[in-house]
């Protein structure tokens, strides 16, 4: 059976994250922007894009409101989720044949995919309802 030390699992982890560092500024420097430009561009044509863009002087709506806060809570759960399946997965890969630790680890992956089944569900009733209800509600 092969075996992993969590040590070499961790120096893997940090070596693929610093792959990715280079490609990152050299998007930055391609665009004379920095990385915070860049998020920030990208998160303002996402906004837009979804029909929430802020223009100064301009009020929002409740509903452009709700959307905003909605769409912060849901994301932050994504991450959530995304945490505890790369958590689920490293006590499964560093379980070493343990069962009780393989059966723990799966736990711990059944419940986040269950969380997230929950949180895409909460998503469709909220883009349902700021779709569909709050316009028919609107005079």
């Amino acid at each position: 059976m092969l075996k992993i030390n969590p040590k070499n699992a961790w120096r893997t982890c940090a070596t693929a994250a610093s792959l990715m560092v280079p490609a990152a500024a050299s998007a930055a420097a391609a665009t004379g922007q920095g990385m915070g430009g860049i998020i920030n561009s990208a998160i303002r044509d996402t906004a837009c894009a979804a029909g929430f863009c802020y223009a100064p002087g301009k009020s929002r709506t409740f509903v452009q409101i709700l959307g905003l806060y909605t769409n912060g809570i849901i994301g932050f759960l994504g991450l959530i989720f995304l945490v505890l399946i790369i958590w689920g997965g490293f006590k499964w890969m560093t379980a070493q044949g343990n069962e009780e630790q393989v059966s723990k680890a799966k736990k711990v992956i059944i419940n986040a995919a269950l969380g997230l089944a929950i949180v895409l569900l909460a998503r469709i009733i909220t883009t349902l309802f700021i779709n569909i209800v709050v316009p028919a509600a609107t005079p």
